[in-house]
């Protein structure tokens, strides 16, 4: 077993020498490079279930999982992966998500089992983002943003997290390429999003290339059923179905496709900033206050999400204390509001708090002008998004429909909430110091 030129003083040498002084017999050593199940209970300590243990054991070099939330996906990858990184020597394998802090959360699931284990005497360096071992293999976490942070490398074995929410060019013209002369092994794991994607196509492939594990969250014995149930009621029926179902949605009745919203997700942290300009959708009875706060930023020319905030609430007046304290917090430009229905009272409610409140009635024409708008910016990537389920699930959901007029009349997908989709539009209603866009 290679690795175990990891513990060279350890398990390797172990083998080398007499049977009766060594403490792991070949036979042990053997089994442990051959059986990843086996590697994973005895040197990293992690018992697998069932359903990740013929994940484990498949030899494919080509492995796609489609997932559910928390049926561990990560850390059945993060433990097959640092097997592979134990019994083949100087390999390189690329842990690769949308954003670096998504790439470094499975990086830390790796890193916790190198620490946590025997295999601690193998590394000759630890970082954040990489690990390299005394067999000369490395583990490197990598955001893939447009691509440039993977180009100049390859690989012998890259693992795509959450690969349904990068960028398809990427994956078809930086990262399939990066395997093409190690002869490389790819597994890529996601929860499933639009069918407009390479993520899908693969998923869909007949030909028996690719190796297929559907893992709804009900899959893990440790999610109750009361919890799915809960948790069904709170997020809505599809966005349910996307991330504890595993299903693929179908958005090509959306007004704002998912493909279109890819191309503007970015890796960052949202931060409260001054004279940030945000939008608030009161919500309703079965709906949810929303907020979204937007600035402009002059060195590149874009609009940048600062930050937003989508619950269910009881009393309007709860949502609206919070929204002062983001006042207090970091003052804002302008606040526009919904005032259509019960909108007129929390608009008032605003103003006797000092806040620099502006309604909106929400007619269909207005509604036409905000998401128009919204697009626009976004065919035009002139806004940048972060790459938030929520938000882009509420952006996403929005449907719309050709009047006679030939105008634009627009809903929402049953089983989900367009809030947030609403206070971002709002909040892009209105640029400072130029007044209303439209």
């Amino acid at each position: 077993m290679s690795m175990c030129r990891s513990r060279r003083r350890g398990l390797r040498d172990s083998s080398s020498g007499s049977s009766s002084s060594s403490p792991w017999p070949r036979e042990a050593l053997r089994r442990l490079a051959e059986d990843p199940v086996t590697f994973s209970k005895i040197i990293l300590g992690f018992n697998p279930f069932p359903y990740q243990e013929k994940f484990l054991r498949d030899p494919g070099k080509r492995i796609i999982v489609c997932s559910g939330r928390q049926v561990g996906k990560s850390t059945a990858a993060a433990a097959k992966a640092i097997h592979f990184a134990a019994t083949r020597e100087e390999s390189i394998i690329l842990v690769v998500s949308a954003t670096l802090r998504q790439s470094l959360l499975i990086f830390s699931k790796i890193t916790g089992f190198v620490e946590g284990s025997l295999l601690r005497y193998s590394v000759e360096k630890m970082l954040r983002s990489e690990i390299a071992f005394k067999n000369g293999s490395r583990m490197i976490a990598l955001p893939c943003g447009g691509g440039d942070t993977l180009r100049g490398y390859s690989a012998d074995l890259i693992v795509l997290d959450e690969a349904a929410f990068m960028p398809e060019r990427v994956i078809a013209n930086v990262v399939f390429p990066m395997i093409s002369a190690t002869g490389g092994y790819c597994w890529m794991l996601s929860t499933p999003w639009d069918r407009d994607h390479i993520f899908y196509r693969i998923w869909c492939d007949e030909t028996g290339k690719w190796s297929k594990y559907h893992w709804p969250s009900e899959f893990n014995p440790l999610i109750s059923r009361e919890f799915l149930v809960e948790q069904r009621e709170l997020i809505g029926e599809e966005r349910f179905m996307v991330e504890y179902e595993a299903r693929f949605l179908d958005d090509r009745d959306s007004f704002f496709p998912m493909a279109m919203l890819r191309r503007c997700v970015e890796d960052y942290e949202p931060r409260l900033e001054e004279n940030s300009v945000y939008g608030y959708d009161p919500g309703g009875r079965e709906s949810l206050a929303a907020i979204v706060g937007v600035k402009y930023d002059q060195e590149i020319g874009k609009w940048r999400l600062t930050y937003w905030r989508a619950e269910k609430c009881g009393r309007y007046a709860d949502f609206n204390a919070l929204i002062y304290d983001l006042h207090r917090a970091a003052p804002m430009e302008r606040i526009i509001v919904d005032e259509t229905g019960l909108g007129g009272p929390i608009v008032e409610h605003l103003r006797e708090l000092g806040l620099p409140v502006i309604g909106v009635k929400l007619t269909e024409k207005v509604k036409e002008e905000l998401f128009g708008r919204l697009k626009l910016m976004i065919e035009r990537r002139e806004i940048i998004l972060p790459n938030d389920p929520q938000l882009l699930n509420h952006l996403n959901c929005i449907q719309y429909e050709r009047t006679r007029g030939g105008g634009f009349r627009f809903g929402r997908r049953n089983g989900t909430h367009d809030d947030l989709a609403y206070a971002l539009a709002l909040a892009l209603y209105y640029r400072p110091r130029r007044g209303f866009l439209i």
